[in-house]
């Protein structure tokens, strides 16, 4: 009577350790790229996921605080710089907008002022485009689009845009993310932007 009184009450206990330790929910991982591609797209969606592995870390920059003036919608000014933005979405404008993409990110700050056509013409074609890119005038953004394969988190969203300097017939790749504490999955595009803050941006590959 004994033995079983003992078994029956080491059943009863193990059945409650298992109501106590319910199995963990893991969320959806993403499925990682590997070669052989298809094709190109696929390709490049590998470099910006490798780019992510090899040289993510996460970064804080300011909004630009000055005056952003606007132009038909496609040309934002940044005090001596600009962007021209082809080919994007109203939610996606924001980004220009608010000043969380300024070119100023990609060539740093400068005051002096810019040299006239005359002197750009004295240079030669590898000084007038090494000049152009230091300065960061009239830079193009083309292809931005948001790569949601490389984020399991609401609260952050991953970008890649192509970059085009004068004078250069071949844009650059450049990386960015965002990231929105107080985001979650019903939070649309437009109310994500207007509250997140850059924590990453890099520049990648040339477009050949």
């Amino acid at each position: 009577m004994k033995l079983i009184l003992t078994i029956l009450l080491l059943t009863f206990s193990f059945g409650c350790k298992s109501q106590n330790n319910p199995e963990k929910v893991e969320t959806d991982k993403t499925t990682e790229l590997k070669p052989p591609f298809k094709n190109q797209g696929e390709q490049e969606n590998y470099w910006a996921q490798e780019l992510f592995k090899k040289e993510y870390k996460e970064q804080s920059y300011e909004l630009y605080l000055n005056e952003i003036k606007e132009k038909d919608g496609t040309e934002f000014i940044y005090d001596n710089k600009s962007f021209s933005i082809y080919g994007i979405d109203e939610p996606l404008k924001l980004l220009f907008k608010k000043g969380i993409l300024y070119p100023q990110l990609i060539s740093g700050f400068t005051t002096e002022n810019r040299k006239t056509e005359k002197e750009l013409d004295s240079l030669s074609v590898s000084e007038r485009y090494f000049y152009e890119l230091s300065r960061g005038y009239n830079l193009t953004i083309m292809n931005l689009e948001e790569l949601d394969f490389l984020s399991n988190s609401p609260k952050i969203k991953r970008f890649r845009f192509w970059l085009g300097r004068p004078k250069s017939v071949n844009p650059q790749v450049y990386i960015f993310e965002l990231t929105n504490e107080n985001a979650d999955k019903n939070t649309n595009l437009k109310e994500f932007i207007t509250n997140s803050k850059l924590t990453f941006l890099k520049e990648g590959w040339i477009i050949i």
